[in-house]
């Protein structure tokens, strides 16, 4: 019985733990006071080749860029605007950068000692006898999606998106929740895709 509460105690010490790597994107959106963004607006993606990664091959790469593209176009899609392939007659121009940035982190946990009854301070057992210092490297990921008037060339629309990144971030599913998230505040007749 003593047993069975342990094994249970652990399997949801350890669901807490993985729930907690997924750390949720911090979403920031601007948006212009002059140029508008009329709902169910059609945009194309702007002709200049959009500078993703500056080289980085982790996200610098066809495949990223097309997930990226994907997501885009299906969350604009939900939100009713219409992609159309010239420029021109687009009412939006899209672009969007990639950066990441790598990152360090400390985590200390202490062993032994603790309190045990006799007041306040470590208690009978001292201070802690074991000390462990862990470094934590990971990366920060960033992505920004902008919507241009096409007319003025005014920046109309910002959504940035900020993010630990863990492994897996890169599927189509994983950047269309992250997309989905960043237009939630667009103008638009429909929820975004997810």
């Amino acid at each position: 019985m003593n047993f069975a509460r342990m094994a249970f105690g652990a399997a949801i010490s350890a669901a807490l733990v993985l729930a907690a790597c997924e750390t949720p994107a911090k979403v920031s959106v601007l948006q212009s006071a002059t140029a508008s963004i009329t709902p169910g607006a059609t945009y194309a993606w702007a002709p200049a080749v959009s500078p993703t990664g500056h080289g980085d091959p982790r996200i610098d790469n066809d495949i990223i860029r097309e997930r990226i593209r994907t997501a885009v176009n299906a969350n604009l899609g939900a939100k009713g605007y219409q992609l159309v392939s010239d420029p021109e007659s687009a009412h939006l121009l899209v672009a969007y950068y990639v950066g990441l940035q790598p990152r360090t982190d400390y985590r200390v946990d202490t062993f032994g000692g603790g309190y045990y009854g006799y007041g306040y301070g470590w208690g009978m057992y001292g201070a802690p006898s074991n000390v462990d210092i862990k470094t934590i490297n990971y990366v920060d990921g960033t992505l920004i999606l902008d919507l241009k008037d096409r007319a003025s060339g005014q920046l109309a629309w910002r959504a940035t998106s900020e993010k630990r990144i863990n492994e897996g971030d890169g599927a189509q599913d994983r950047i269309n929740k992250l997309v989905a998230d960043m237009v939630v505040s667009l103008p638009g007749t429909a929820p975004p895709a997810s």
